[in-house]
């Protein structure tokens, strides 16, 4: 204050126009200004890689917010929520969804639902404040249900309490698609529309990503409602490729193990095959030795895919 003060006396004994007086008192502001800003940029710098790891050990269970949604099947949704901290009522941002594993069923909205993914724990986390800042997003991450012994994120064909497992095909990892949703992929349909709305999303940039079961629901979720999603990441999972055609404008990024023994890699070598056909922009990454597990921290490692998501726009099916 007393170095404003200063200068303010110093520019009065010195310009004598009004005009002058205006034009002096503009040149003070302006270097406030940039002192203001310096100061801003300089808090926000980006973090290192151990001081982000600490971010996450002490923050993260607190950004991603516990919510439930009722949905009109009667299904109570847990679903974890990242909000960017500066939200603006007047701007848009895009919608990540996670779709987790069958390990992580249940209704507790435990850190489970996150904790074993470097998309979040690791150095890169989506919710963290360098990537945040790069590529502000609304992220949802929905637990599918355990009410019974095969609850999925996908239904398919003979799949029922009694016959779990009825109607996959486990030499090429498909299935044939059922004509309703499961329970809990009709309550996370739902449940996405809610936050899109709720949050003023930016309904041209919704991304669909999925792991094991997830990559299941990723697949079929997609093709039940292929006008909603920008872009998709299944991982190894099972699908209908008899609807390949269907999400063939959707561009899309496969990931699988090559030695993957819970689910066969055909399945996901098969769908690329068949996007790549109808002309789709289609990519598939398979590791060679990696397991089941391994691939998908292998896939969110990779320094190309977020990137690549963010840069997807919605393509309307003509």
């Amino acid at each position: 204050m007393v170095y404003k003060e200063w200068n303010c006396g110093f520019i009065s004994r010195v310009c004598k126009s009004r005009m002058k007086r205006k034009c002096c008192f503009a040149i003070v502001a302006l270097v406030f200004a940039l002192s203001v800003d310096r100061a801003t940029l300089a808090q926000e710098e980006a973090m290192s890689e151990s001081e982000t790891m600490q971010w996450i050990q002490d923050n993260i269970d607190e950004v991603l917010q516990r919510g439930s949604f009722s949905a009109s099947n009667g299904l109570e949704m847990p679903y974890r929520i990242y909000l960017p901290e500066k939200e603006h009522p007047d701007k848009r941002y895009p919608i990540f969804v996670y779709l987790h594993g069958r390990g992580q069923r249940g209704s507790d909205n435990a850190p489970d639902l996150y904790n074993r993914s470097p998309l979040f724990i690791g150095p890169h986390s989506i919710v963290s404040p360098n990537m945040q800042k790069e590529y502000p997003c609304i992220v949802l991450v929905p637990q599918c249900s355990n009410k019974t012994i095969k609850e999925e994120w996908a239904k398919w064909v003979g799949s029922t309490p009694e016959t779990p497992w009825e109607g996959l095909d486990q030499v090429n990892g498909a299935y044939r698609q059922s004509a309703e949703p499961s329970d809990s992929g009709a309550a996370f349909l739902e449940l996405l529309q809610y936050v899109m709305v709720t949050h003023n999303a930016d309904e041209e940039r919704v991304y669909l990503s999925g792991v094991s079961m997830g990559g299941f629901g990723t697949w079929d979720l997609s093709m039940r409602r292929p006008e909603l999603f920008a872009a998709i990441v299944p991982m190894a999972g099972y699908s209908d490729q008899s609807k390949a055609a269907t999400i063939a404008h959707i561009p899309c990024w496969i990931f699988h193990g090559g030695a993957d023994k819970v689910n066969p890699t055909q399945g996901s070598r098969n769908m690329y095959r068949l996007l790549k056909d109808r002309g789709a922009d289609a990519r598939y990454t398979e590791y060679p030795d990696a397991g089941h597990d391994e691939a998908f921290s292998l896939a969110w490692n990779e320094e190309e895919l977020l990137p690549w998501i963010f840069s997807q726009k919605r393509n309307i099916k003509k």
